[in-house]
């Protein structure tokens, strides 16, 4: 039954991997999303010997008998923040953001309804009409208020014209007036490896897990030093050749393990068809 026990064991985690796989092909064109691996680790080890006619005071066949796993299992997963490809959209509220490990903040809701800073490298931002249709908020996609160096961005909706500079600065034009009304907000995070994936592109960050103040990873860069490609987007980092590959070898690493059950069942039926 051993050998069952390890494939099911198997199977269980190639399940989990192929999701995984699945979830990074299907976010191929999310702007922003962040490809995401795993790695194995071996479960524990049991070491059986070999005795000579099974007598425990005689000395081993082998010097090291025989050490048999069980299986294997999926140990972390990490997410690549290596940078995706700057797309041109040529939308006045679109910006991709220049550097790694630097991320946009949003106001969000966690999964307990309270509302949490979540950080984010999707850039494609919308105005949401606010107090009764007389002012308008900067959220991203998914309506979340976009967080300025002073808080949620709300403005005054009596504007022709609105766009992001490429320093990050909100400006408006009425008529001949250009004006600056409000600046985004652009975080660096030193340990981007603390970053928990809650959908929709956007990140939390771990630092309780970790033990290590949320001041210590996460450093706001001044408004001066903001560099974004305006108009332009970021696409995801999914290399799909690379995807692809790891899903073949998932799916036949999983038919293998499913066959190895097949054949322990079968072995077992014959055994126990078998008369003296």
């Amino acid at each position: 039954m051993r050998n069952m026990y390890n494939a099911a064991t198997m199977m269980n985690q190639l399940q989990h991997r192929m999701d995984q796989s699945a979830n990074n092909l299907s976010n191929m064109n999310t702007h922003g999303y962040k490809a995401r691996q795993s790695n194995f680790s071996s479960l524990m080890f049991q070491q059986i010997d070999n005795m000579l006619r099974f007598d425990a005071d005689s000395s081993r066949l082998t010097p090291e008998g025989i050490r048999v796993g069980s299986g294997a299992k999926l140990a972390h997963t990490n997410i690549l923040m290596d940078q995706g490809t700057i797309q041109a959209t040529d939308r006045p509220l679109d910006v991709a953001i220049e550097h790694a490990n630097q991320f946009f903040v949003v106001n969000a809701p966690n999964t307990n309804g309270e509302t949490e800073q979540q950080y984010t490298r999707a850039g494609n931002f919308y105005l949401q009409p606010v107090n009764d249709n007389e002012q308008v908020m900067l959220t991203d996609s998914n309506g979340n208020p976009v967080q300025g160096n002073d808080g949620p961005i709300i403005i005054d909706h009596t504007f022709d014209n609105i766009e992001i500079t490429a320093d990050g600065r909100l400006e408006t034009t009425t008529g001949d007036q250009r004006e600056t009304v409000a600046n985004i907000q652009l975080v660096q995070i030193d340990l981007p490896r603390t970053l928990e994936n809650v959908g929709g592109g956007n990140y939390r960050l771990d630092a309780e897990g970790l033990g290590v103040p949320a001041e210590e990873i996460v450093t706001a860069i001044p408004a001066e030093a903001v560099t974004l490609h305006t108009r332009s987007l970021e696409a995801s980092n999914v290399n799909f050749a690379q995807e692809m590959t790891r899903m073949i070898e998932s799916q036949r690493a999983y038919s293998l393990n499913s066959q190895s059950i097949t054949l322990g069942d079968q072995m077992m039926g014959l055994i126990n068809s078998m008369r003296s």
